[in-house]
């Protein structure tokens, strides 16, 4: 994927995101928020583990 089309994919995230907290929308978030940190990861790691939380959590 170009860095086009990546930043364009991850700005839809992040502003689909920003609605949903604005609507208050918890499951959504949620759902995004797993979304933005699964496309930001490297897709040779293993995600959703403690070990990649606590990375994401800390950035």
């Amino acid at each position: 994927m170009d860095e086009k089309n990546y930043n364009a994919i991850l700005e839809y995230l992040e502003t689909s995101y920003s609605g949903a907290k604005m609507l208050d929308d918890i499951e959504c978030m949620c759902r995004l928020s797993r979304a933005i940190a699964a496309f930001e990861a490297d897709p040779e790691e293993e995600i959703f583990t403690e070990d990649f939380k606590e990375r994401y959590y800390s950035r």
